[in-house]
Protein backbone atom coordinates (compact mmCIF):
# COMPACT_ATOMS: atom_id res chain seq x y z
CA UNK A 1 0.00 0.00 0.00
CA UNK A 2 1.46 3.49 -1.01
CA UNK A 3 2.27 6.47 1.26
CA UNK A 4 0.42 5.00 3.99
CA UNK A 5 0.80 5.80 7.47
CA UNK A 6 -0.40 2.38 9.77
CA UNK A 7 -1.78 2.77 13.25
CA UNK A 8 -2.76 -0.77 14.27
CA UNK A 9 -1.48 -0.18 18.00
CA UNK A 10 -2.52 3.22 18.92
CA UNK A 11 -0.34 3.91 22.45
CA UNK A 12 -2.07 7.07 22.90
CA UNK A 13 -6.48 6.64 22.88
CA UNK A 14 -8.32 9.29 21.72
CA UNK A 15 -10.00 11.11 25.22
CA UNK A 16 -12.72 12.11 24.81
CA UNK A 17 -15.58 13.32 27.49
CA UNK A 18 -17.64 9.90 27.18
CA UNK A 19 -14.00 7.63 27.63
CA UNK A 20 -10.58 6.78 26.13
CA UNK A 21 -11.40 5.37 22.61
CA UNK A 22 -9.15 2.81 21.47
CA UNK A 23 -8.79 3.06 17.70
CA UNK A 24 -6.80 1.76 14.52
CA UNK A 25 -6.09 3.44 11.57
CA UNK A 26 -4.62 2.85 8.29
CA UNK A 27 -4.01 6.30 5.79
CA UNK A 28 -3.30 7.28 2.88
CA UNK A 29 -4.27 10.58 1.95
CA UNK A 30 -5.15 9.55 -1.81
CA UNK A 31 -7.75 6.96 -0.96
CA UNK A 32 -11.24 7.27 0.29
CA UNK A 33 -12.22 6.79 4.03
CA UNK A 34 -14.13 3.77 5.57
CA UNK A 35 -15.03 4.35 9.02
CA UNK A 36 -16.85 1.06 10.64
CA UNK A 37 -18.72 1.19 13.87
CA UNK A 38 -19.35 -2.22 15.12
CA UNK A 39 -22.56 -3.60 17.25
CA UNK A 40 -23.10 -3.78 21.21
CA UNK A 41 -21.00 -5.56 23.31
CA UNK A 42 -18.23 -6.20 20.41
CA UNK A 43 -15.57 -4.61 19.09
CA UNK A 44 -13.48 -3.34 16.57
CA UNK A 45 -12.17 -7.01 15.45
CA UNK A 46 -15.68 -7.34 14.18
CA UNK A 47 -14.62 -6.05 10.77
CA UNK A 48 -10.81 -7.45 10.42
CA UNK A 49 -12.16 -9.36 7.40
CA UNK A 50 -12.94 -6.29 5.97
CA UNK A 51 -10.04 -4.63 6.45
CA UNK A 52 -8.04 -6.77 5.12
CA UNK A 53 -10.40 -6.55 1.77
CA UNK A 54 -10.48 -2.56 1.68
CA UNK A 55 -7.18 -2.15 2.88
CA UNK A 56 -5.43 -1.85 -0.33
CA UNK A 57 -7.68 0.64 -1.90
CA UNK A 58 -9.26 2.70 0.75
CA UNK A 59 -7.62 4.68 3.78
CA UNK A 60 -9.79 2.03 7.13
CA UNK A 61 -10.72 3.63 10.70
CA UNK A 62 -12.10 1.27 12.77
CA UNK A 63 -11.87 1.81 16.71
CA UNK A 64 -14.00 0.29 19.86
CA UNK A 65 -16.95 2.18 21.21
CA UNK A 66 -16.69 3.29 24.76
CA UNK A 67 -17.11 0.37 27.44
CA UNK A 68 -16.44 -1.81 24.87
CA UNK A 69 -12.95 -3.67 23.78
CA UNK A 70 -10.15 -1.57 24.83
CA UNK A 71 -12.19 1.67 25.19
CA UNK A 72 -13.54 3.09 28.90
CA UNK A 73 -16.53 5.10 29.29
CA UNK A 74 -17.60 7.84 31.85
CA UNK A 75 -20.22 10.31 31.91
CA UNK A 76 -22.92 8.48 30.19
CA UNK A 77 -25.43 11.30 30.60
CA UNK A 78 -27.74 10.54 27.39
CA UNK A 79 -28.89 7.66 24.47
CA UNK A 80 -25.39 5.85 23.67
CA UNK A 81 -25.99 6.52 20.48
CA UNK A 82 -26.09 9.53 20.49
CA UNK A 83 -23.23 9.44 22.76
CA UNK A 84 -21.53 7.67 20.57
CA UNK A 85 -22.00 9.35 17.25
CA UNK A 86 -20.72 12.58 19.41
CA UNK A 87 -17.55 10.58 20.62
CA UNK A 88 -16.75 9.46 16.74
CA UNK A 89 -17.22 13.21 15.27
CA UNK A 90 -14.66 13.53 18.46
CA UNK A 91 -12.23 11.01 16.69
CA UNK A 92 -12.37 12.02 13.16
CA UNK A 93 -12.24 15.68 14.05
CA UNK A 94 -8.72 14.92 15.75
CA UNK A 95 -7.99 12.85 13.09
CA UNK A 96 -8.80 15.59 10.39
CA UNK A 97 -11.34 12.83 8.35
CA UNK A 98 -12.94 15.70 6.15
CA UNK A 99 -15.90 13.10 5.07
CA UNK A 100 -16.19 9.09 4.98
CA UNK A 101 -18.00 6.00 4.03
CA UNK A 102 -19.28 4.97 7.17
CA UNK A 103 -20.12 1.72 8.13
CA UNK A 104 -22.52 -0.14 10.93
CA UNK A 105 -23.32 -3.19 12.48
CA UNK A 106 -26.65 -3.05 13.96
CA UNK A 107 -26.21 -0.57 16.85
CA UNK A 108 -23.61 0.56 14.44
CA UNK A 109 -26.36 1.66 11.94
CA UNK A 110 -27.88 3.44 14.49
CA UNK A 111 -25.54 5.10 15.60
CA UNK A 112 -24.20 6.08 11.61
CA UNK A 113 -27.94 7.54 11.59
CA UNK A 114 -28.01 9.69 14.01
CA UNK A 115 -24.17 10.78 13.04
CA UNK A 116 -25.74 11.50 9.59
CA UNK A 117 -28.26 13.60 10.79
CA UNK A 118 -25.81 15.90 13.00
CA UNK A 119 -22.96 16.29 10.83
CA UNK A 120 -24.36 15.53 7.33
CA UNK A 121 -21.13 17.51 5.49
CA UNK A 122 -18.65 14.70 6.81
CA UNK A 123 -21.01 11.42 5.78
CA UNK A 124 -20.11 10.01 1.79
CA UNK A 125 -22.85 7.13 2.26
CA UNK A 126 -23.73 4.81 4.85
CA UNK A 127 -23.71 1.32 5.01
CA UNK A 128 -25.88 -0.78 7.74
CA UNK A 129 -25.27 -4.63 8.70
CA UNK A 130 -28.49 -4.54 8.93
CA UNK A 131 -29.82 -1.71 9.49
CA UNK A 132 -33.62 -0.53 11.21
CA UNK A 133 -34.69 2.62 9.93
CA UNK A 134 -34.67 5.12 12.66
CA UNK A 135 -38.04 6.86 12.90
CA UNK A 136 -41.38 5.99 14.77
CA UNK A 137 -41.79 2.49 14.48
CA UNK A 138 -43.96 2.03 17.02
CA UNK A 139 -46.07 4.57 19.24
CA UNK A 140 -45.43 6.23 22.28
CA UNK A 141 -47.79 3.71 24.13
CA UNK A 142 -45.09 1.46 24.10
CA UNK A 143 -42.90 2.96 26.44
CA UNK A 144 -44.78 1.62 29.36
CA UNK A 145 -43.73 -2.06 28.38
CA UNK A 146 -40.21 -1.39 28.08
CA UNK A 147 -39.35 -1.48 31.67
CA UNK A 148 -41.17 -4.89 31.76
CA UNK A 149 -39.24 -6.08 28.51
CA UNK A 150 -36.15 -4.90 30.44
CA UNK A 151 -36.91 -6.13 33.72
CA UNK A 152 -37.28 -10.10 32.34
CA UNK A 153 -34.14 -9.77 30.02
CA UNK A 154 -32.33 -8.84 33.54
CA UNK A 155 -33.85 -12.56 35.23
CA UNK A 156 -31.51 -14.54 32.81
CA UNK A 157 -28.55 -15.60 34.53
CA UNK A 158 -24.91 -13.71 33.20
CA UNK A 159 -23.76 -16.92 31.63
CA UNK A 160 -26.35 -18.08 29.75
CA UNK A 161 -27.57 -14.53 28.25
CA UNK A 162 -23.65 -14.33 27.19
CA UNK A 163 -23.72 -17.93 25.45
CA UNK A 164 -27.09 -17.26 23.90
CA UNK A 165 -25.94 -14.00 22.47
CA UNK A 166 -23.18 -15.92 20.45
CA UNK A 167 -25.58 -18.48 19.08
CA UNK A 168 -28.50 -16.28 18.40
CA UNK A 169 -26.62 -14.11 16.44
CA UNK A 170 -24.83 -15.92 14.24
CA UNK A 171 -24.03 -19.34 11.74
CA UNK A 172 -20.56 -19.38 12.35
CA UNK A 173 -19.30 -21.31 15.43
CA UNK A 174 -16.18 -18.92 15.64
CA UNK A 175 -18.40 -16.03 15.28
CA UNK A 176 -20.38 -17.32 17.91
CA UNK A 177 -17.53 -17.89 20.05
CA UNK A 178 -16.01 -14.23 19.95
CA UNK A 179 -19.78 -12.88 20.29
CA UNK A 180 -19.85 -14.31 23.63
CA UNK A 181 -16.50 -13.41 24.80
CA UNK A 182 -16.71 -9.62 23.45
CA UNK A 183 -19.83 -9.42 25.47
CA UNK A 184 -18.52 -11.23 28.16
CA UNK A 185 -16.11 -8.65 28.25
CA UNK A 186 -18.94 -5.68 27.93
CA UNK A 187 -20.63 -6.71 30.79
CA UNK A 188 -24.49 -7.70 30.87
CA UNK A 189 -25.52 -4.54 32.87
CA UNK A 190 -23.97 -2.39 29.86
CA UNK A 191 -25.68 -4.22 27.54
CA UNK A 192 -28.58 -4.33 28.52
CA UNK A 193 -28.62 -0.45 29.48
CA UNK A 194 -27.20 0.48 25.71
CA UNK A 195 -30.20 -2.09 24.35
CA UNK A 196 -32.84 0.17 26.92
CA UNK A 197 -31.80 2.63 24.40
CA UNK A 198 -32.06 1.31 20.73
CA UNK A 199 -35.38 0.31 21.92
CA UNK A 200 -36.24 4.14 22.61
CA UNK A 201 -34.66 5.21 19.87
CA UNK A 202 -37.21 2.90 17.90
CA UNK A 203 -40.22 3.99 19.48
CA UNK A 204 -39.42 7.85 19.73
CA UNK A 205 -39.98 10.38 16.79
CA UNK A 206 -36.75 10.83 14.72
CA UNK A 207 -36.46 13.68 12.36
CA UNK A 208 -36.44 13.14 8.61
CA UNK A 209 -33.63 10.70 7.41
CA UNK A 210 -30.55 12.26 5.13
CA UNK A 211 -30.35 11.48 1.42
CA UNK A 212 -26.74 10.40 1.17
CA UNK A 213 -26.49 7.03 -0.76
CA UNK A 214 -27.04 4.11 0.99
CA UNK A 215 -26.53 -0.07 1.17
CA UNK A 216 -28.54 -1.58 3.25
CA UNK A 217 -27.77 -5.32 3.55
CA UNK A 218 -28.93 -8.46 6.03
CA UNK A 219 -28.39 -11.61 6.25
CA UNK A 220 -31.27 -14.12 5.23
CA UNK A 221 -31.45 -16.16 8.15
CA UNK A 222 -31.68 -12.79 10.62
CA UNK A 223 -34.64 -12.27 12.45
CA UNK A 224 -37.99 -11.86 10.58
CA UNK A 225 -38.42 -8.45 11.72
CA UNK A 226 -35.02 -7.36 11.15
CA UNK A 227 -35.10 -8.18 7.57
CA UNK A 228 -38.79 -6.92 7.06
CA UNK A 229 -37.16 -3.46 8.14
CA UNK A 230 -34.42 -3.44 6.02
CA UNK A 231 -36.46 -3.94 3.11
CA UNK A 232 -39.45 -1.63 3.91
CA UNK A 233 -36.34 1.14 4.61
CA UNK A 234 -35.03 0.16 1.14
CA UNK A 235 -38.76 0.99 -0.37
CA UNK A 236 -38.86 3.97 1.40
CA UNK A 237 -34.95 5.65 0.82
CA UNK A 238 -34.83 6.88 -2.58
CA UNK A 239 -31.80 5.59 -4.24
CA UNK A 240 -30.51 2.94 -1.84
CA UNK A 241 -29.64 -0.49 -2.61
CA UNK A 242 -30.34 -3.82 -1.07
CA UNK A 243 -28.23 -6.88 -0.65
CA UNK A 244 -29.09 -10.24 1.26
CA UNK A 245 -26.50 -12.44 2.31
CA UNK A 246 -27.17 -15.57 2.44
CA UNK A 247 -25.92 -18.09 4.57
CA UNK A 248 -25.07 -15.36 7.37
CA UNK A 249 -27.36 -14.18 10.92
CA UNK A 250 -27.39 -10.93 12.43
CA UNK A 251 -23.54 -10.79 12.27
CA UNK A 252 -23.38 -11.06 8.33
CA UNK A 253 -20.24 -9.33 7.79
CA UNK A 254 -18.72 -12.01 9.98
CA UNK A 255 -20.97 -14.83 9.02
CA UNK A 256 -20.68 -14.60 4.98
CA UNK A 257 -17.83 -12.14 4.56
CA UNK A 258 -17.08 -12.94 0.82
CA UNK A 259 -20.60 -12.24 -0.28
CA UNK A 260 -20.66 -9.14 2.22
CA UNK A 261 -17.29 -7.52 0.69
CA UNK A 262 -18.20 -8.34 -2.43
CA UNK A 263 -21.39 -6.12 -2.01
CA UNK A 264 -19.35 -3.34 0.03
CA UNK A 265 -16.48 -2.81 -2.63
CA UNK A 266 -19.16 -3.12 -5.17
CA UNK A 267 -21.16 0.05 -3.50
CA UNK A 268 -18.10 1.92 -2.69
CA UNK A 269 -16.80 1.89 -6.72
CA UNK A 270 -20.32 2.83 -7.81
CA UNK A 271 -19.72 5.78 -5.87
CA UNK A 272 -16.25 6.42 -7.14
CA UNK A 273 -17.13 6.18 -10.35
CA UNK A 274 -19.98 7.97 -10.56
CA UNK A 275 -17.95 11.07 -8.44
CA UNK A 276 -15.24 11.29 -11.32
Amino acid sequence: MDNVKQNKTTPSPHKSPFGDIHYELLQSEKKPMVVFIHGVGMDHRTFDLQVKALQSDYSVLVWDLPGHGKSTLKNYNKRFTRLSAECLNGLIEELKIPKAFFVGQSLGSMIVQHFERMYPEKVAATIHVPGIRLKSHIGPWAKKLVPSLMFMLKLIPANMFYSAFGKHRAEKKEVQDYLSETMRRTGKKLALKITEDMVYDLIDQSPAPQNSPSLITYGKKDLFFIRNAAEQWHKEAPGSKRVEIQSANHIANQDNPEAFNKALIGFLKSLTIANK
